[in-house]
Formats: structure tokens, C-alpha cells, sequence
């Protein structure tokens, strides 16, 4: 039987320009013009470049801009719909896998936008479609509304995975590897490339926690995946990809593209190597179930999206509090006065 041939992958941050006016809200136009340069930087990647795996930075369709539901709302495309046509007809032109991220509205959750991202395929059709789940955000994350999303796309619709004849594919979006848990349960599920747009404008991390820097190198290793972030253009960290051990690889060749060797097959061969597993040497009978503890609840935001930052904080702070009634953390001892 034969294997899979080594290929590129093109982590691409294209010269986009923000949809939104200078009242926030879309531009008639703005967005189209993106997914133009969009379908243009595919066809490139692949002509080029020989890229057949091409992933977009986050917010590169739109530019970000914090703003509030209302404006991300009028961004929101549809899965599928008429951008992503557009985008999958790219795909299908230039015989790649393309991940794009973009806000993205739904019937089945009126008033809401997810952060998602497509894996479009060769055939242009969408492969996967993925909602960002963590971190504290205005969008809608899946576990905000648990029980109507598992309605509308069945649980494995958290954390999907896309078995493709160049490896199976998974997704996280911007700072959600600062958490380990939904990158092992990808690699668990067969995800041997992870495709991660971000948009760090400043560093890679807002808190700026020197321990972020090392998140994405770590979850490469300790998951055996290759992981290939693309930042936006804007950005001043470049894109970046790294091995199934944690290496460094690849390069830019230009400010639009950051081009890498993706080879299958040596990460199937290393993960058979005695102890070099790290998937199946887990334990999980040691640990103790945590869907017991009080952690993030189901269904916070079920009724209606979040008003504010501080009602995620609020949610934030009763699940330390709860922990800490547990004995699992400990609240600081208050600061000396002076």
C-alpha cells in the first residue's frame, strides 16, 4: 500500500483590508473583495508554491476590530453560502485543502455569531466546519448553547475531525492551545495536522505570559501533530509551523506566505516507535472524572448572548469560587496595606 507523499503547507496572511466603516458596521463590498484576494492567495499558494494544504490567519476576511454583536452579525456568513461557494470553488481549482476563518451565522441560533472555521476540500465542498469554543469572547461559543448545538450538529461537532488523503485534520482558533485538553482530544481522534489561525497583533499572548510562547511547540510534541499557525497580516509575530516533536520548520518566502513540509508518514513511523506514543501511553484510569467537578457550565449563555465582558467574568469567578469551596484552588492572601 502507499503512503502518503510529503507536501506543503502554506500558512497564508494576505493583505486584506477590515469590512468594517468608521460607524462599525460592514462596507457593501468589503467582504467580497477579501474573499477575491482570498481565492486569489489559494490559486498562488498552489501554482507557486505546490501548497496543497492552505491555511488562512484568523480575522483574514474581515480584519478585526473589536466591536459588538451587532457589527460581527453583518460580517457573518453562512455555512454553506454564498463566500464559502466562492472559496471552495478556489479550493477546488487549485486541488487543495483551504481553512478559512470568518464569523459565521446560523439559522438554529437567531441574534448569535460563532467564530468558526471551513476546511474546504479539493472538491470545494466544506470538509469540516469548526466553532471556536474557548476563551472569553462577545461570539457565541458552542458551550453557550450545549444542548440546541448538539441538536443541530451532534456532539462531535466540538472538537471535529477531518480524515483526508493528506492526513487527518484538525482546528483550533487563536489562544484556545493555551489549553491542552481539546488538542488531545483531536490527536485521540485521529487529528495528525493542527490548523490554527490566530490574530496576535502585539504578542502572542494579551496577558503577556512568557509560558504562551511555548503552548503551541508543546501540544505539537505531546500529541505527535504537526501544528501550522497563520497570523494576520497585520500581526508582528510571523506565522509559524512546527513538527510532531516539537521542531521548528518551514519558513516565510514571502510576507504573504509561510511555507512548510508536512511528511505523514515519518509521524506515523515515530508514533510507532517503542515509547514514542505519548497518545498511548496515557492513563486515563488514574485520573478522576472531571465532568463531576463544577467547571464551566453548559448552557450559561442559553437564553441570550452575553451582554458584556463582565457577565463571562461573573461565570469565571463562580467556577474559581466553586473550586476553591472544594479545596482544588486557593484564593490569595490579601495584599499587605503599606
Amino acid at each position: 500500500m502507499s503512503g502518503i507523499a510529503p507536501y506543503t503547507m502554506a500558512l497564508c496572511r494576505p493583505a486584506t483590508g477590515s469590512v468594517f466603516g468608521a460607524d462599525g458596521m460592514p462596507l457593501d463590498g468589503a467582504l467580497d473583495a477579501n474573499i477575491a484576494i482570498a481565492c486569489d492567495a489559494i490559486a498562488r499558494a498552489a501554482g507557486e508554491h505546490g501548497a496543497r494544504l492552505v491555511v488562512f490567519a484568523q480575522f483574514a476576511m474581515t480584519g478585526y476590530t473589536p466591536l459588538g454583536p451587532e457589527a460581527w452579525l453583518g460580517a457573518a456568513v453562512t455555512f454553506p453560502g454564498p463566500e464559502m461557494e466562492r472559496l471552495g470553488e478556489a479550493a477546488r481549482k487549485a486541488g487543495v485543502y483551504a481553512a478559512v476563518q470568518i464569523a459565521e451565522k446560523h439559522a438554529a441560533f437567531p441574534g448569535r455569531y460563532f467564530f468558526s472555521v471551513a476546511v474546504l476540500t479539493p472538491e470545494g465542498e466544506i470538509g469540516l466546519a469548526y466553532r471556536k469554543n474557548y476563551s472569553l469572547s462577545l461570539r457565541t461559543s458552542p458551550v453557550d448553547v450545549y444542548d440546541r448545538f448538539v441538536e443541530t450538529f451532534g456532539h462531535a461537532a466540538f472538537l471535529p475531525v477531518l480524515d483526508t488523503p493528506i492526513g487527518g485534520l484538525g482546528v483550533s482558533i487563536g489562544a484556545e492551545p493555551h489549553w491542552p485538553e481539546p488538542i488531545r482530544a483531536m490527536a485521540l481522534k485521529g487529528a495528525e495536522v493542527i490548523l490554527n489561525p490566530v490574530a496576535a497583533m502585539q504578542g502572542i499572548d494579551y496577558l503577556n505570559r512568557p509560558g504562551a510562547e511555548l503552548c503551541r511547540p508543546v501540544r505539537a510534541f505531546e500529541n505527535a501533530v504537526y501544528f501550522g499557525m497563520a497570523n494576520i497580516a497585520q500581526g508582528e509575530l510571523p506565522s509559524q509551523a512546527w513538527d510532531y516533536e516539537g521542531r521548528p520548520i518551514g519558513a516565510a518566502v514571502s510576507e504573504e506566505f509561510h511555507l512548510s513540509t508536512i511528511d505523514i508518514e515519518a509521524l506515523r513511523r515515530a508514533r510507532s516507535q517503542p515509547a514514542g506514543n505519548l497518545l498511548a501511553g496515557m492513563l486515563p484510569q488514574i485520573e478522576e472524572d472531571r465532568s463531576a467537578l463544577t467547571l464551566w457550565p453548559s448552557n450559561a449563555f442559553g437564553d441570550a448572548p452575553p451582554a458584556g465582558f463582565a457577565a463571562m467574568i461573573a461565570v469565571e469567578t463562580q467556577v474559581r469560587e466553586r473550586l476553591q469551596a472544594l479545596g482544588r484552588d486557593h484564593a490569595p492572601a490579601p495584599e499587605p496595606t503599606s
